[in-house]
């Protein structure tokens, strides 16, 4: 191995060396918060059995088995050890079947860091969730909006499909619309290219997908007609890097809710931020950006 190749290893191990020590510290921050705010305990005992994972269990296997083993063979440990049914932080009421150590990234987003503004959540409004996932920001919304309001909840993955069906079954939410579909500009099927990660299936190929499966594609305009809603108060998107073309397929949407929220994931490419921002205020929308690239319209 040449001199520079030996560099450039070494250097690639420093940096990822730097960023397990940054997860690590962020991880017990998160710990902290958790035992500060009196968060339930299955919560916390979560929180803390994900530290150790990354602290004890994730380095040795990434050495021996590579980036996308360990991740598995951490999420398997995890929920061998944490699968159970988590109550929400105070004062919500609703349940969430947490499983996988994947399921915790969105819980910490929603609940703790609160990237999606829980405060705009009002009773009778109507949601949009594109990429619900297993139902984590969905849980949150329906219990917000109450039985005068609804939620859409769209999830394209089958596997993904039937966890949210049991979070909404386990909360026995009436207000909520779940669809087996994923959001694009155009209708038919597309591909859906499967990660290692459940959070991470997306209709943007790149090189860690594993596989891919054929999935209906609709735009919000022809689903939310479909669904006899026109009026929409909150469209949450967190589709993987398929942000834009969904915006794009919901221009009647756009246009016939003036004062809608929207709340963008926009963090899956340089540039989408931008593009994000640029379609929307063209649209009329002001927008401002929270981090980590969260694109909300004010």
């Amino acid at each position: 191995m040449s001199n520079q190749r030996k560099t450039q290893k070494i250097g690639n191990y420093f940096l990822h060396f730097v960023w397990w020590l940054k997860n690590i510290n962020n991880k017990f921050l998160v710990l902290l918060h958790l035992i500060k705010f009196r968060c339930p305990l299955e919560v916390i005992k979560y929180q803390f059995m994900y530290l150790l994972t990354d602290i004890f269990i994730y380095p040795p296997v990434r050495i021996i088995f590579g980036k996308i083993k360990a991740r598995r063979i951490g999420g398997s440990f995890l929920g061998f050890f944490c699968s159970s049914i988590f109550s929400l932080p105070f004062p919500l009421k609703g349940k969430l079947i947490m499983q996988y150590w994947t399921d915790h990234g969105p819980y910490e987003e929603i609940y703790i860091k609160d990237i999606y503004s829980q405060k705009i959540l009002k009773g009778g409004m109507n949601v949009i969730d594109a990429g619900a996932n297993v139902g984590v920001y969905t849980v949150l919304a329906a219990e917000k909006v109450g039985e005068n309001g609804k939620v859409i909840a769209i999830e394209p993955e089958i596997e993904n499909y039937k966890r949210l069906i049991e979070n909404i079954q386990l909360n026995n939410f009436r207000n909520v619309i779940p669809q087996n579909i994923a959001l694009t500009d155009h209708e038919g099927f597309e591909k859906l290219y499967l990660d290692s990660s459940p959070e991470s299936h997306s209709l943007i190929s790149k090189e860690n997908k594993i596989s891919s499966i054929e999935v209906p594609v609709k735009t919000l305009d022809n689903l939310l007609e479909k669904l006899n809603l026109k009026k929409v108060d909150i469209i949450k998107i967190d589709a993987e890097g398929a942000e834009a073309p969904i915006l794009k397929g919901a221009e009647k949407t756009l246009k016939i809710n003036p004062n809608l929220k929207i709340i963008v994931a926009s963090y899956h490419y340089p540039s989408e931020i931008k593009e994000v921002q640029n379609f929307l205020e063209n649209k009329g929308y002001k927008t401002k950006v929270f981090s980590p690239g969260i694109v909300i319209t004010s």
